[in-house]
């Protein structure tokens, strides 16, 4: 190889031997430790003299603490964690610019020590310049720990995520100031005033809230959002309106008496998750979601809202002409409900079929549809079905997906784990002697 004549070959190898990372300035250096656990960014230290100092400028700090899960009843797991983390807080330059504080460890208002510690790392991160606050508390009483009210008045704060033992709120009102906040995420005991929380976050995109409510409430989502993951955990009834036209995702979760939601046509959302049941509210509650959402790509109907669903004798499904991937999880096998379904999705294709049984309904509904499924012969090509026991319907079914299915090329089929050595040899006999409509299908028995 001729040696470039510009530079002699020694500079070459002196330069191919230079610490390029430690000549960066510390602004830079400080940024790619941001990244990694505080705990390993401490220990940068010993690599020279130049990174001595370098982590006591870090604006971002994560703290992560498992001692919880040892069952260490002395608390030495925790005492040390707890030197550790003062010792960082003690050190650093400037901990009233702390832009992130990521804490995760176990809580105890029974512990001085442990409650105290907490306590004092979440007021000391808690500035004006605080951008980023994540904070998972496994506790062991039933009090938690309640987030200091100047949480809520961080006007640089982007993200907030609180989760486990954690309470945000008192009862009584507060200052909410959070301009700048785009992400919230809520997994925690209770939450007061959630709706007066989200009326003062101006730009919030992303939602990811499941707590329990105490008491009745109607919560108006902010129009901004375009993810949203929701999920209530107890039996109050609550009112909610979903009315933000960028929404992309969106999941639904809660088990309720009453559950009202008004929504408006979403026609920018790509993927939708629904698992929700309410006893006293009418079908048409649910419908009016589906005719919202009705232009998403992904759609998984879970347990909740199959069973919703089912109340109704023949649900009127709206026509989802975009949807490619459908997942629906029942609680027991219904071919009726399903053809109804799957005649309105004309470019499907994925379909995954789960069986969640909850009471063992035989059903022999199947009737074969007077025209074929407008998806089978143009698009559908996976085909998953969780749990399957061959009964009357579910072979039919089957057996119809099979042969008018001519792009299919993956099959799953997963037994159901409860049946019994021959009855498993005779379903797999009738499932390989199926026609098919594919050459090139092949089924995965499992």
């Amino acid at each position: 190889m001729v040696e470039p004549p510009w530079q002699p070959k020694q500079a070459r190898l002196e330069n191919n031997n230079t610490d390029r990372i430690s000549a960066l300035p510390n602004t830079v250096l400080c940024y790619i430790l941001s990244f990694v656990p505080t705990k390993t960014a401490v220990r940068t230290s010993v690599l020279s003299p130049r990174w001595r100092h370098v982590w006591k400028d870090v604006k971002t700090l994560h703290f992560s603490d498992d001692s919880h899960e040892l069952f260490d009843e002395t608390g030495e797991s925790f005492k040390r964690f707890s030197i550790f983390v003062n010792n960082v807080f003690n050190l650093h330059n400037d901990p009233r610019d702390i832009h992130a504080l990521r804490l995760s460890c176990g809580h105890s208002n029974n512990d001085p020590l442990n409650a105290s510690s907490v306590a004092a790392w979440v007021r000391a991160a808690i500035g004006p310049n605080l951008e980023e606050f994540d904070l998972t508390l496994f506790c062991n009483d039933a009090r938690g720990f309640v987030v200091p009210h100047n949480i809520l008045s961080c006007t640089k704060l982007i993200t907030l995520s609180l989760s486990g033992g954690v309470h945000l709120l008192p009862k009584q009102p507060l200052t909410v100031d959070l301009l700048s906040l785009k992400t919230l995420s809520l997994d925690i005991d209770d939450v007061d005033w959630i709706d007066g929380i989200l009326s003062k976050c101006p730009q919030i995109e992303t939602l990811s809230a499941c707590f329990t409510l105490r008491q009745p409430v109607r919560v108006c989502l902010p129009l901004t959002l375009k993810k949203l993951k929701f999920a209530i955990k107890n039996q109050v009834a609550a009112a909610v309106e979903i009315h933000a036209q960028g929404l992309t995702y969106i999941s639904i979760a809660h088990a309720a008496s009453r559950f009202s939601y008004r929504v408006s046509e979403m026609n920018n959302v790509r993927e939708v998750s629904l698992n929700m049941y309410a006893t006293h509210e009418p079908i048409d509650v649910l419908i009016k979601i589906l005719i919202a959402v009705r232009r998403t790509e992904i759609l998984a109907l879970h347990r909740f809202t199959t069973k919703w669903l089912l109340r109704a004798q023949v649900p009127v499904f709206p026509e989802f002409h975009h949807l490619i991937r459908l997942e629906v999880v029942l609680p027991w096998f219904n071919s009726s409900f399903l053809m109804s379904l799957l005649s309105k999705c004309h470019k499907l294709q994925e379909l995954k079929i789960e069986i969640d049984e909850e009471l063992p309904i035989v059903s022999q509904s199947w009737m074969k549809p007077r025209r074929d499924l407008p998806c089978l012969a143009s698009y559908l090509s996976c085909f998953h079905f969780v749990g399957y026991r061959g009964i009357h319907d579910e072979s039919k079914i089957v057996g119809y997906i099979l042969e008018r299915g001519l792009l299919l090329s993956t099959i799953i089929i997963e037994l159901e784990k409860s049946l019994d050595d021959d009855t498993k040899n005779d379903v797999l006999m009738k499932l390989l002697a199926m026609p098919r409509g594919s050459p090139l299908c092949e089924i995965n028995i499992c």
